[in-house]
């Protein structure tokens, strides 16, 4: 029996896209004129990892204030999360604009994981599974000038 029905919650399978799809993505989002055809579900997540690459990957997000919230479905088959275990710099571009922040990975005995989930869920109609990590990104305050 499907734990999901009757509860408005889809369950989705995770799965990594080609990474042309990613590469195309990623310059839709950078685009000066066409980044709101996906502002509203994706957002590029951009951090330096250990060995000194420069990732940057589109995720799908959820928003509250100075906070992105990113399922990390089917985590065991991903890597790039692991990076965030301890809390770490990322850069968030959305709408045109880029910000910083600090990423780290929230697990069920965290006390914010409850409402980032619930955050997440609301937004995307799906539910957090027990092989599922969240990332948290609290964005640093806008410059100003």
């Amino acid at each position: 029996m499907d734990p999901n029905r009757g509860t408005g919650r889809r369950h989705r399978h995770a799965h990594r896209p080609p990474a042309l799809v990613n590469r195309a993505t990623l310059a839709i989002l950078r685009s000066p004129r066409w980044h709101r055809l996906l502002d509203a579900q994706l957002c590029e997540l951009r951090y330096r990892a250990n060995d000194g690459r420069d990732i940057s990957l589109p995720v799908l997000y959820a928003a509250t204030d100075d906070r992105y919230v990113v399922l990390v479905g089917d985590a065991s088959d991903k890597r790039w999360w692991r990076h965030f275990r301890r809390p770490g710099p990322v850069e968030v571009r959305r709408g045109g604009r880029c910000r910083t922040g600090l990423g780290r990975i929230l697990t069920p005995p965290d006390s914010a994981f409850g409402a980032a989930a619930d955050v997440y869920v609301r937004r995307h109609a799906v539910r957090v599974g027990p092989n599922d990590q969240l990332l948290a990104v609290d964005l640093s305050p806008p410059a100003t000038d």
